[in-house]
C-alpha cells in the first residue's frame, strides 16, 4: 500500500450534521466555512441512521471547494434487522456495557468512496428504515450489507460498534470474528480500525485490545473525532440541545449528556499530537481515504425527461398520438358530441405541439388518469388550480374544469414554449380521500417510484425560546418564553426575526426589536434564555411529510436518492426535498386536501337524503340569480374565500351581476391591490360612481378588448401578457417572459424590458407619451397582478359554493357546521349564520340523527357523534339497531333495541343531557334518576345475548313478554330547572341549543353594545380599536400577578349564537368589578384591542351590568338587599309570601350585606315574580324601604 508522506494536514470523517436530529449540530454551512478556513482539502458526514442531509451536504461542500465525503453512521441490528426482539450478548449485571438502548442496535461508520458506493449507501438506509426499523432506530445488517457492499468503506465503529461492544463484554474470539465478518464483506482495503479519544473511561478500556485486533487482521487504522458540532464554543449549545431531545433540563444530574469533551472541528495539530506518536499512520489514513474517494456528480446530473413517469398507451400508439386521440374524443364530450369549433381544434393542436416538444406528453396522460380514477371512485376533484387551468388539453382531458377560450386564460403562462420550465399541475382532492389518491397512484405506477415528500422541520425564532427557557427554567420556562415572544416584534408573513437580528445593528429589523432587546439586557434571565436559543436557532427539530407535494418517477427512487418508511404508518417519503428531487429531474405534482371540496360532497348527500335530488355541480351554468344576489347582500360566511368580513363589504359594494366578477374579487382581494385600493376602484366603476378612463387616448381602442371585462383596470398577468403582444408585437412566448421579468422589481431588469417594449410600441406610431403611460401603469401593477387561471379555477369553487349555499340553505350549512364540528369559534358563527337565515339548529334526536349535522326540510338537526363521550362506532351501531328494528318509542324500547356497544351508562347519560329523548317525551331530569338501574337491568342480558346465551325463559311468555316484564321503567316525572338543563346541554354539545340563558335579552344588549362578538372573532378590528360588548360570562380564570401578587382575570363572555371572546382584566380594574364577575352573570365590557404576532388580545377598561329592560317577557331580575342581621326566620317568612303572592317570570337577586362584604343570591324559579308597582309597594310596606337598595 503506497502511504504518502508524512503531512500536517488531517481530514475529519466522522461528523454529525444537523440531519441527525436533536443529536448533531455540525451544521452543514458552518462545517464548510470552518473546514475551509483550517485549509482541509475534504470533510465527511456520517449522520446518525439517516442520509437526508447528502443532497444539502454535497452542494454546500462543492460551492466551497471543500470535496464531499458521504457516508452515514448506520444503526446495525445485532442480529437480523427481521428480529423485532432486543437481543443482549453479555450477562445482566454487564448490561450498561452491552448493546445499546437494552439490545436494539450496534453503530457502524460507512462512508461511500465513489458514486456507487453512494448508490449503495442510499439503498442500504432506505432498507434499514423499510425492513430493520425497531422503534425510532432503522437498521441493517450483515447480510443486507454483503448485497450493496460495493464502493463502500466502512470501520469498525465507535465505542457502541460490535467490535468494542465484544471487547466490553470480555468476548475477544467474537470480537476478532465480527471484525473477520466485516473485513471479507468490504474488502481489505476498505475495512478500518476506526480509533477515537474524547478522554472517555469507555474508549481507553478496550483500547489495547482494539489495538490486538488491528494488528491481528492487518486492519488499517483510522482516526475520526466524533464531531457533533463544529466549534469548541458551541459544546453548551449542543448540551442544550440534547436536553431538548430527552425532555429534561441543564439542572437534571440524570439528563442525557456526553461525557468527555472535544466534539468539535479539531485543527490537524491537535488531532496529530494525540494520535502520531501511538498510532503513526492513523491520521495519514484519512487523508488516504480522502484521496481515494471519487467524484459523485453523477448522481446529481439534471435529468431533463428520461425519469418522468411514463403513459402506457395502446398498441401502435406514442404518447403523443394518444394524447391526441384522447383531447379530441375530450373536446367532441365538452360540446356534447356536436361539432368542436375551429378555433377550440387549432388551439388544442397548438398545445400539444408544445407539449411534445417538451417532452411532457405522458405527464398529462397520467394526470388524466388520476382524475378519471378519482371521479370513478367517488373521490371530489377541484376544477383547476394554478396556471393548468390556461390549457384547453387539461380542460378536454377533465383535469380542469373551466373553459380557457371562454374565460381567455393563457396557454403561455402554464407552459412556456420559450423557456424551459416544467408544468406543474396541482389537483385538488376531497381533504378526507387524498390517502387514497396517492395509495392508488403507488399501486397504478409502482410503489417504488410514487412517494409523498419530507420537510425539515428547523428550529426558528419562538421555538428556540421555547425550547431555551424550558432547558433552562423548566417548568417555570413556560411563562418566560411566552413573555419573550410577546415581546418580539410582528412576525411579518409568517417570518419571525432571526434571533441574531434582535442584537444585530445592521439587520433590517433591527430597531422594532427595542422592546425584546430591552428585555434581554435588563433581565439576566432573559439573557440566558436567549444565548441558548441563538445555538438552537436553525438545527432540524424532525421530519415532518410535506402536505401536499407527492413524487412521481419512471424510475425506482431509492436507486437515486435516499427514501425512509414513516414506522407510524407505512408511508413512503422522499429523504431530498421536493426542490432536490425536481432538479435531478423526479417530477412533483401536488395532492391537496381542499376542505371545501369535502363540504360540498357533503352538502350534495344532503341535498339527495333531503329532498331526493341529484346535482351534478360541474355541469352548471355560471348564472344563477340567486347566487349573485346572496353574494351582493354579503351573505358570505362559509362561502369559499368569499366569506371575510373585508371580503363582505367588497361585494356588497361591488354587487356582483357575473361570473367575472367572482373572479375579480379573488384577485383583487389580496394586500398589493389593496393598498392602492384597485379593489374599490373595481366596485365603483362597475356601479358608475366612477367614471372608467382610458391610460391614454391612443389606446383607448386597441386595448378595449383587453380591458373592458375588468373596467380599464389591469387586474391579472394575462392582460399584461396580451398587452405586451398587442401593441408590442411580443411573442406569446416573450410575453410570459415580460410578465415574469416585471413582476420582479429589478431596476436593471426592467430597464432593459422598457427598451425592447418602448421600440414594439413605437414600431406600431404610438407617440412616447403614450407609451410612458401604459408603462406607468403597468410596472406597479406587475408585481401584484394575479394569475387570472388560477383565480378562475378557484372562483368556480366559490361559485358552486354559493349556489348551494343560495338554492340549498339548510343542506350546505349542515355540511359546514359538519367540517368544523371540533373548532367552537367557527361552528358559533356559523350557527349564527344559520339563526341569521332562518333556519332552526334542532338538538340532536336519538330517532332523526345520524352521524353528522343533516338537514331536516328547512332545518338542520345536530349529529349524534356532536355529543361528549359518543363516538362514530356507537352512532352506526344505533342507526343500525333504527334500520333493523324500527325507530325507538320509549326509553324503555331504547335500551332494549340497541346492541351491547351503545349500552352504557356514560353514553346513556350524555346523550340525556344533550336532549336527545326529548322526542320521546319524558323529562331529562326523571331520566338521568333511573337510567344507570336501567342500563345495568339490561346490561347482562345484552351480554349474554352478545356472547349466544339467549335467556331460557325469553321465548316463554309469547310474544314480548320478557320484554314487557324486563322494561316497565317507570320514569318519574321531574325536570331540571331551565338554567341548569341549559348548562348540562351546553357541557354535551359545546353550545346552548335548545334554548339560551340570553332568551329574550337580545335586544336590550343589542341596544347598548357597538360590537358584535362574531365581528371580534372574525378578525376584523384594528389594533387599538375600542369596542362596548356585552354577554353571559361563560367561565372565569383567576390569576395572580406575578409582580405584586395582586388578582386579575380572564374573562369569557359569550352570546346567544354561542361565539365566545376572553376579556383580560388586570388589577385596577378587577378590584374594582369583581363582584360582578360571576359565571352566569350578563354584563356589559368596555375594552380596547390588541394585536400582537397575529394575536388579537381584548383588554378590558370597564364592566357595568346591563339594564335589561322589561323588554321581551322576561324581564329585568329583581334586586333585593338585607342586611344579614335583618335575616330573622320571621322576616325570612314575610319575604317568602310577599314573593310568592306576586308570581312572574323575572328573576329574584337578593344581596345579603354584612359590614363590607356581601354575598349575592339568586333564589329559587319557583320564587319568581311579575315586576310591578303593588309588589314594590308590598316589599316596602312589610320590610322598610331599604330593601329595595
Amino acid at each position: 500500500m503506497a502511504r504518502m508522506a508524512k503531512k500536517s494536514s488531517f481530514v475529519h470523517l466522522h461528523n454529525h450534521t444537523e440531519f441527525s436530529m436533536l443529536d448533531g449540530m455540525a451544521k452543514v454551512d458552518l462545517l464548510a466555512e470552518e473546514v475551509s478556513r483550517q485549509g482541509m482539502p475534504a470533510v465527511g458526514m456520517t449522520d446518525h441512521g439517516n442520509m437526508f442531509g447528502s443532497n444539502a451536504f454535497y452542494r454546500r461542500m462543492v460551492d466551497a471547494g471543500v470535496k464531499p465525503i458521504i457516508g452515514i453512521e448506520a444503526y446495525m441490528a445485532p442480529e437480523s434487522r427481521f428480529n423485532k426482539k432486543r437481543v443482549l450478548w453479555g450477562t445482566p449485571d454487564q448490561k450498561p456495557d452491552d448493546v445499546s438502548a437494552s439490545g436494539a442496535y450496534l453503530h457502524q461508520t460507512m462512508l461511500a468512496e465513489n458514486a456507487t458506493g453512494l448508490r449503495n449507501l442510499f439503498k442500504l438506509s432506505s432498507l434499514a428504515s423499510y425492513e430493520g426499523q425497531l422503534g425510532k432506530w432503522p437498521r441493517m445488517d450483515a447480510e443486507l450489507i454483503a448485497e450493496h457492499a460495493d464502493g463502500i468503506i466502512a470501520t469498525t465503529g465507535c465505542p457502541s460498534g460490535d467490535v468494542q461492544t465484544r471487547l466490553r463484554l470480555g468476548q475477544y474470539d467474537a470480537a476478532l470474528e465480527a471484525a473477520a465478518m466485516w473485513q471479507d464483506i468490504y474488502g481489505k482495503d476498505n475495512y478500518f480500525l476506526e480509533l477515537m479519544d474524547h478522554g472517555l473511561h469507555i474508549e481507553r478500556r478496550v483500547r489495547e485490545d482494539l489495538l490486538r485486533i488491528g494488528e491481528a487482521l492487518d486492519l488499517p487504522p483510522l482516526v475520526t473525532n466524533d464531531c457533533h458540532y463544529v466549534l469548541e464554543s458551541q459544546a453548551p449549545a449542543h448540551e442544550a440541545m440534547l436536553c431538548v431531545q430527552t425532555g429534561k433540563t441543564l439542572l437534571d444530574p440524570d439528563r442525557f449528556k456526553f461525557d468527555g469533551t472535544g466534539y468539535y472541528i479539531k485543527s490537524a495539530e491537535q488531532m496529530r499530537e494525540l494520535w502520531d506518536s501511538t498510532v503513526p499512520d492513523g491520521c495519514d489514513n484519512t487523508l488516504w481515504i480522502a484521496e481515494r474517494v471519487g467524484d459523485y456528480g453523477e448522481l446529481w446530473e439534471e435529468h431533463p425527461h428520461d425519469r418522468m413517469p411514463i403513459a402506457d398507451v395502446p398498441e401502435g400508439h406514442t404518447p403523443t398520438t394518444w394524447l391526441r386521440e384522447e383531447v379530441l374524443r375530450g373536446l367532441k364530450d365538452r360540446f356534447d358530441g356536436g361539432e368542436v369549433p375551429e378555433e377550440y381544434l387549432n388551439r388544442a393542436s397548438y398545445e400539444i405541439d408544445v407539449i411534445d416538444m417538451k417532452g411532457y406528453p405522458s405527464y398529462f396522460l397520467i394526470v388524466a388518469e388520476l382524475i378519471k380514477h378519482a371521479r370513478e371512485v367517488g373521490i371530489r376533484v377541484g376544477p383547476g388550480r394554478g396556471s393548468a387551468a390556461g390549457s384547453l388539453v387539461a380542460y378536454a382531458l377533465t383535469i380542469t374544469n373551466i373553459d380557457p377560450m371562454e374565460h381567455g386564460l393563457l396557454f403561455e403562462r402554464f407552459l412556456n414554449p420559450e423557456r424551459p420550465s416544467a408544468p406543474d399541475i396541482d389537483i385538488d382532492f376531497d381533504d378526507r380521500r387524498r390517502g387514497e389518491m396517492i395509495t392508488y397512484a403507488a399501486e397504478r405506477w409502482g410503489e417504488d417510484k410514487i412517494a409523498q415528500v419530507i420537510t425539515f422541520g428547523t428550529v426558528k425564532t419562538k421555538q428556540a425560546i421555547k425550547d431555551s427557557a424550558k432547558v433552562n427554567f423548566g417548568q417555570p420556562g413556560f411563562q418566560m418564553a411566552d413573555r419573550i415572544n410577546g415581546a418580539l416584534p410582528p412576525a411579518i408573513m409568517a417570518k419571525d426575526i432571526p434571533l441574531s437580528g434582535i442584537t444585530d445593528p445592521e439587520h433590517d429589523r433591527y430597531a422594532e426589536a427595542a422592546e425584546v432587546r430591552s428585555l434581554i439586557e435588563t433581565d439576566p434571565d432573559v439573557a440566558k434564555i436567549y444565548e441558548t436559543a441563538r445555538g438552537l436557532e436553525g438545527v432540524v427539530r424532525q421530519a415532518g411529510v410535506h402536505a401536499c407535494a407527492v413524487i412521481m418517477a419512471s424510475v425506482p427512487l431509492m436507486e437515486h436518492i435516499p427514501m425512509w418508511k414513516r414506522p407510524a404508518d407505512g408511508a413512503i417519503i422522499t429523504g431530498w426535498d421536493y426542490p432536490a428531487c425536481e432538479a435531478i429531474g423526479l417530477l412533483k405534482m401536488d395532492f391537496l386536501g381542499l376542505r371545501n371540496l369535502t363540504v360540498l360532497g357533503d352538502a350534495l348527500e344532503n341535498v339527495q337524503k333531503n329532498r331526493g335530488e341529484t346535482i351534478d355541480l360541474e355541469a352548471l351554468d355560471t348564472d344563477n340569480q340567486a347566487v349573485y344576489e346572496l353574494l351582493s347582500r354579503g351573505d358570505t360566511l362559509g362561502v369559499f374565500q368569499l366569506d371575510s368580513g373585508g371580503m363582505q363589504e367588497l361585494l356588497k359594494r361591488m354587487k356582483p351581476t357575473g361570473f367575472n366578477d367572482i373572479v375579480a374579487s379573488l384577485a383583487l382581494y389580496r394586500p398589493g391591490p389593496m393598498g392602492v385600493n384597485a379593489h374599490w376602484d373595481y366596485a365603483d366603476r362597475k356601479n358608475g360612481r366612477k367614471p372608467i378612463t382610458p391610460i391614454h387616448p391612443e389606446l383607448e381602442e386597441p386595448l378595449k378588448d383587453i380591458l373592458d371585462e375588468t373596467y380599464g383596470l389591469i387586474v391579472y398577468q394575462e392582460q399584461i401578457m396580451n398587452i405586451s403582444q398587442k401593441v408590442a408585437n411580443y411573442t406569446a412566448g416573450q410575453a410570459d417572459g415580460f410578465r415574469k421579468a416585471m413582476g420582479k422589481k429589478k431596476p436593471e431588469v426592467l430597464a432593459k424590458e422598457y427598451e425592447t417594449f418602448s421600440a414594439g410600441m413605437f414600431a406600431n406610431g404610438y407617440s412616447k407619451e403614450a407609451v410612458d403611460a401604459l408603462w406607468g401603469t403597468i410596472e406597479p401593477f406587475a408585481s401584484y397582478a394575479f394569475n387570472k387561471s388560477h383565480a378562475a379555477g378557484y372562483a368556480l369553487v366559490s361559485y358552486w359554493t354559493a349556489y348551494m349555499k343560495a338554492n340549498y340553505t339548510a343542506e350546505y350549512m349542515a355540511a359546514l357546521l359538519t367540517s368544523v364540528g371540533d373548532k367552537k369559534d367557527k361552528s358559533a358563527i356559523y350557527l349564527s349564520d344559520c339563526r341569521h337565515l332562518g333556519i332552526s339548529v334542532l338538538q340532536p334526536d336519538i330517532n332523526q340523527s345520524e352521524e353528522n349535522f343533516i338537514a331536516v326540510g328547512d332545518d338542520i338537526r345536530y349529529g349524534l357523534a356532536a355529543v361528549r363521550n359518543v363516538g362514530a362506532e356507537v352512532v352506526e351501531s344505533i342507526k343500525k339497531t333504527r334500520k333493523e328494528k324500527g325507530n325507538f318509542t320509549s326509553f324503555s324500547d331504547y335500551l332494549d333495541k340497541i346492541e351491547l356497544l351503545a349500552c352504557n351508562k356514560r353514553i346513556t347519560e350524555s346523550l340525556i343531557k344533550a336532549g336527545a329523548f326529548d322526542s320521546l317525551e319524558h323529562p331529562r331530569k326523571g331520566l338521568m334518576l333511573i337510567q344507570e338501574d336501567a342500563v345495568d337491568s339490561v346490561l347482562s342480558t345484552k351480554k349474554a345475548a352478545d356472547k349466544g346465551q339467549f335467556d331460557l325463559f325469553a321465548g316463554l311468555g309469547g310474544d314480548g313478554g320478557a320484554e314487557n316484564a324486563a322494561f316497565a321503567i317507570e320514569v318519574p316525572d321531574d325536570e331540571w330547572d331551565r338554567k341548569h338543563k341549559l348548562a348540562l346541554e351546553r357541557e354535551m354539545l359545546g353550545l346552548y341549543v335548545s334554548g339560551h340563558p340570553l332568551d329574550g335579552f337580545e335586544e336590550a344588549i343589542d341596544a347598548q353594545t357597538d360590537t358584535q362578538l362574531t365581528t371580534i372573532l372574525s378578525g376584523e378590528l384594528r389594533n387599538g380599536a375600542e369596542v362596548t360588548i356585552g354577554g353571559l360570562i361563560s367561565s372565569v380564570d383567576r390569576r395572580f400577578s406575578k409582580k405584586d401578587g395582586s388578582p386579575w382575570a380572564i374573562v369569557t363572555i359569550e352570546d346567544h349564537h354561542g361565539a365566545q371572546v376572553d376579556v383580560l382584566l388586570f388589577n385596577k380594574v378587577y378590584a374594582l368589578v369583581a363582584p360582578q364577575i360571576v359565571e352566569d352573570n350578563i354584563i356589559l365590557v368596555k375594552a380596547h384591542v390588541s394585536i400582537r404576532d397575529d394575536r388579537m388580545s381584548l383588554f378590558g377598561d370597564d364592566v357595568k351590568v346591563p339594564e335589561l329592560g322589561p323588554g321581551n317577557g322576561a324581564g329585568l331580575p329583581l334586586r333585593l338587599t338585607m342586611r344579614t342581621d335583618q335575616c330573622t326566620v320571621d322576616t325570612i317568612a314575610k319575604l317568602k309570601q310577599v314573593l310568592v303572592n306576586n308570581p312572574g317570570d323575572s328573576d329574584v337577586y337578593l344581596n345579603l350585606v354584612n359590614g363590607e362584604h356581601s354575598q349575592l343570591m339568586v333564589l329559587g324559579d319557583h320564587l319568581r315574580v311579575a315586576r310591578s308597582a303593588s309588589l314594590m309597594g308590598d316589599l316596602k310596606a312589610t320590610l322598610g324601604a331599604g330593601i329595595l337598595g
